[in-house]
């Protein structure tokens, strides 16, 4: 979907259960949790972080998109992005719609475009969506 001469997008919104806190006097501490390499973990189970898979297959498998992940809850950022991204692909009313659709968490969008859910893909099915998608 990139129009020529651009990168195309995508954006991996994080799922509730995938969400952090932000800290602060409302929120409670924040834990912190110490980095670990998941290869040298045999117990280690990658259905748990679904943004990181989905992250890792598509940077391995299409490393010509720009792939941003962003929490449900930034709408500063998602919807003027997602609004310019869809604009130029299905109009106005049409951009308008795909941003209201995509702050919803666990959202895979392309372009502007909402093309699936993090949690019902896999990091294969998702590529080859995403795939799909960026060659439309």
């Amino acid at each position: 979907m990139a129009l020529a001469g651009e990168v195309g997008r995508v954006v991996l919104v994080r799922p509730w259960t995938d969400a952090r806190g932000g800290g602060g006097c409302c929120s409670g501490p924040v834990p912190r949790h110490e980095h670990h390499d998941a290869s040298s973990d045999p117990s280690s189970d990658p259905s748990s972080d679904p943004v990181g898979a989905a992250y890792r297959a598509l940077r391995a498998q299409l490393p010509e998109l720009d792939v941003q992940v962003v929490d449900a809850g930034n709408t500063a950022w998602l919807l003027p992005a997602v609004l310019r991204r869809a604009r130029r692909r299905v109009g106005t009313l049409g951009a308008v719609r795909s941003a209201l659709g995509a702050t919803r968490a666990g959202s895979v969008l392309v372009d502007g475009l909402r093309v699936g859910d993090l949690e019902a893909l896999g990091p294969d099915e998702l590529v080859a969506v995403v795939r799909r998608a960026a060659s439309a």
